[in-house]
């Protein structure tokens, strides 16, 4: 087999790059015993690296027991530049900047009423507009934007939520900002969050998101999978079956979005409660007090999760489930009862909260964004959280 040296040389310099990423501060030396380069090879790479200023040297290795010279560190230089990200779900757009290491620089939010995709632009680049000058070698290098709806090759093919009248988002923000744009499926986003800033060895995920919407982020051997037309994982999309209409035409059964998601869970309880606002914090309060109408609500709500989720095991029979949901977040016995209701299934794999319910799909397009403006699409980098 012949290998082009051009190659070999992108693939050695990502395997260096990786390295000083994931384990930096790291000497020329260490990154040799690594990847089980030589140390010419690396020290070559090295210093190509520097003068592009993807890496910085931050000085002598203290901790060397080496009488002689002691090596020099380099590191990863996380203010190369830095990657917005936007989420558009129905009811906000959410900003948050990142630097190249995912530690966040600055983080917006401004409420939608319906507004057309145009106004819901405009409002975007305003928020960029409002952004102060960081401290980076080569500001914006690239763009995110978290839609909640189905995404296939950037291109929204569906999204209940927002209106887009085929308004391309991507090439829009590419023309305005001259970087690159990646638009991608919220779940997707919280799945890839979860595996790239963990350092757990993470194979095989799913990240079930419950906001106005459900979804599932699926991570198959360390990938993240879309289906064909990037429909894998609209888990609010399956239908309830009727049980007093059996023979009820399919079309006509609700679904896990039209009667289990966050918003119709709060409608369906201010139904209970007369009240038409019904918020989340009412839902939290009226729980936690013992409210025997929503205590109720919440046990249908989670027999009902717990039949997506074995679902999701019987489907992927991935090693962890991730929950991004603020209602699970403050009511974590929500995640208990799943887990209990499970109980009759042989193997159950850990069910958790996400580490960062907020942040969760933003930081995942960071990493999205992180990965495309480093040509790294398919590399094992370890963020910061």
């Amino acid at each position: 087999m012949i290998i082009n040296k051009d190659v070999m040389r992108d693939h050695n310099e990502h395997s260096v790059l990786q390295a000083i990423v994931n384990h930096g501060p790291i000497s020329r030396n260490d990154v040799s015993k690594l990847l089980g380069l030589n140390k010419v090879t690396v020290s070559d790479i090295v210093g190509t690296l520097l003068k592009r200023k993807l890496v910085l040297s931050v000085g002598e290795d203290k901790t060397a027991s080496s009488s002689g010279r002691r090596p020099e560190l380099v590191a990863y230089n996380a203010a190369y530049g830095y990657v917005i990200n936007f989420s558009l779900s129905g009811s906000a757009i959410e900003m948050l900047v990142a630097q190249l290491d995912g530690r966040a620089l600055e983080y917006g939010t401004k409420p939608l009423n319906h507004q057309s995709v145009k106004e819901i632009v405009a409002e975007m680049e305003k928020m960029i507009g409002q952004l102060p000058k960081f401290p980076v070698e080569n500001g914006l290098v690239a763009i995110s934007i978290a839609i909640f709806g189905v995404v296939y090759q950037n291109t929204i093919m569906t999204s209940p939520f927002v209106d887009f009248e085929d308004f391309d988002l991507v090439a829009h923000f590419k023309q305005r900002y001259h970087v690159e744009v990646i638009m991608e499926n919220e779940a997707n986003l919280s799945a890839i969050f979860e595996q790239d800033f963990s350092k757990q060895e993470l194979q095989n995920i799913v990240s079930i998101s419950i906001h106005e919407g459900l979804g599932a982020g699926i991570i198959l051997n360390t990938q993240l999978y879309r289906g064909n037309y990037g429909q894998a994982g609209e888990i609010g999309r399956i239908m309830i079956q009727d049980g007093d209409h059996p023979q009820r035409r399919l079309a006509t059964l609700p679904t896990f979005d039209t009667e289990w998601s966050e918003t119709a869970l709060l409608a369906k309880a201010g139904h209970l409660k007369g009240q038409a606002d019904y918020e989340l914090a009412q839902l939290i309060r009226d729980y936690n007090a013992g409210d025997p109408a929503i205590a109720e609500l919440l046990e249908e709500f989670c027999y009902q999760l717990a039949i997506v989720t074995s679902d999701l095991i019987a489907a992927y029979d991935p090693q962890m489930i991730f929950f991004d949901s603020p209602l699970v977040d403050k009511i974590p016995e929500i995640l208990k009862n799943i887990q209990m209701k499970l109980g009759f299934m042989p193997l159950v794999p850990p069910l958790v909260m996400s580490k960062d319910v907020r942040y969760a799909t933003l930081l995942g397009g960071a990493s999205l964004a992180i990965h495309q403006v480093l040509h790294m699409p398919k590399t094992r980098l370890i963020f910061h959280h």
